[in-house]
């Protein structure tokens, strides 16, 4: 949404992808689809490559993509064409994305032949990075997937969540609220990946420290649909149960005193304390208006 603000290091990422030289392989196939098809757009070389020479990136941060909505860019897509290039690397005879995954779904659905796009020579690091950049964004990821590819990003390229951030444009704090999703035990984390739970409800769940009670409160949660609130208070509530108070023993006194008055009277007797001073209630019970008189005639 253009009214949401980004952190300076969010864009530039992009930006520099789209605008940097574009690097092409001596030997390469692509010169041969520029004869067929190429223009300028705001001083960049856009090529037009088969869709078939395309090929998804296996290290794509974003795992799930929305049928209803790769059905309607394919219906725009048909209309007016892909008025965004995909940005590409050339690797083993083929072209692997990375930037533009759903666009090329799309054109795929819309049954195109040939797509834009720019070719860039990047590492595999710079195409991870790029790849989560985009869909960070976008905001296409979901927390799960996105707190995957930063776990992608320290593991393989020993970054640290400070330097992960810095990349994305974001604090090393977020960075780090969002990898602890990753403690969840896997069917949580199958319920956020499948949209059946948010980002807020896995946050509520980590106060808990019992994966087996993490699983059974989100899959209430999923059954009873609880908003973000309710998980939070269900959270609450198993982390600090009401304990019950404890019952005083009773002053022997006042069991003797309760044992003089029912054999005096016949019927069960309960003395009831109020307070340190010694002021109470007594309790006779009675099972009719017969005996109900008997006991007054006895208090004579």
């Amino acid at each position: 949404m253009s009214s949401k603000k980004h952190h300076n290091g969010l864009g530039k990422g992009l930006a520099a992808l789209i605008s940097d030289d574009i690097h092409f392989d001596e030997n390469g196939g692509l010169e041969e689809a520029q004869s067929e098809s190429n223009s300028h757009q705001n001083g960049q070389l856009i090529v037009e490559l088969p869709i078939g020479k395309i090929r998804p990136n296996r290290d794509q941060p974003r795992k799930h993509f929305d049928q209803r909505a790769l059905e309607e860019l394919a219906a725009s897509i048909k209309e007016h064409g892909v008025l965004q290039p995909l940005v590409v690397k050339q690797e083993q005879g083929a072209y692997t994305i990375i930037a533009g995954e759903r666009r090329w779904r799309a054109a795929t659905l819309a049954g195109l032949d040939t797509v834009p796009v720019v070719v860039k020579d990047m590492s595999d690091r710079e195409v991870v990075e790029i790849a989560l950049i985009e869909n960070v964004q976008r905001e296409d990821l979901n927390p799960i997937e996105e707190a995957m590819a930063f776990e992608q990003l320290a593991k393989h390229y020993n970054l640290t969540q400070g330097e992960i951030g810095i990349r994305i444009g974001k604090s090393r704090a977020a960075v780090t609220n969002v990898m602890r999703l990753l403690k969840l035990p896997v069917s949580v984390r199958k319920m956020v990946l499948n949209n059946q739970l948010s980002g807020g409800h896995a946050r509520a769940l980590l106060g808990l420290d019992d994966a087996e009670t993490m699983a059974s409160l989100a899959q209430k949660a999923v059954e009873r649909n609880w908003s973000v609130r309710e998980m939070e208070d269900q959270v609450r509530r198993l982390k600090n149960p009401r304990q019950k108070k404890e019952k005083k023993p009773k002053d022997p006194y006042l069991i003797d005193v309760e044992d003089q008055l029912r054999n005096h009277l016949g019927t069960s007797v309960t003395l009831t304390p109020k307070n340190k001073k010694g002021s109470g209630k007594i309790t006779i019970d009675y099972s009719s208006t017969d005996e109900l008189n008997r006991i007054l005639d006895l208090l004579k």
